[in-house]
């Protein structure tokens, strides 16, 4: 844990690092018990120290946005799959048209 020792929770297990994802406390670390509050053990720690109020601002906007990008990405690649396989195709049809009508001319 970067130089800090290791931290127990209240029941004695060793304390698990998570990362908040919530609109307040972006990317920011926190100290959880490995049982999880399901099992009676609720210790909960900050590991990183609050962040300032334009990161809060920004970093949820920024968030957004690279998973806005990520979905486009994914369906501009299905797209190039997709006309791949056209391109593919039509050499194919031309290849076979080609050969077709040589046939023809032979005979």
């Amino acid at each position: 844990m970067e130089g800090r020792q290791r931290k127990h929770c209240h029941c004695g297990k060793l304390c698990r690092v998570r990362t908040s994802w919530t609109d307040s406390n972006p990317g920011r670390r926190f100290l959880v018990c490995p049982l999880g509050r399901n099992r009676g053990c609720c210790f909960f720690e900050w590991f990183d120290p609050e962040m300032c109020s334009r990161s809060k601002d920004i970093i949820p906007g920024l968030l957004k946005n690279r998973g806005k990008l990520e979905q486009d990405l994914a369906q501009l690649r299905s797209r190039e799959k997709l006309l791949w396989g056209f391109l593919f195709f039509s050499w194919i049809m031309l290849i076979s048209m080609m050969v077709g009508g040589l046939r023809d001319n032979h005979h």
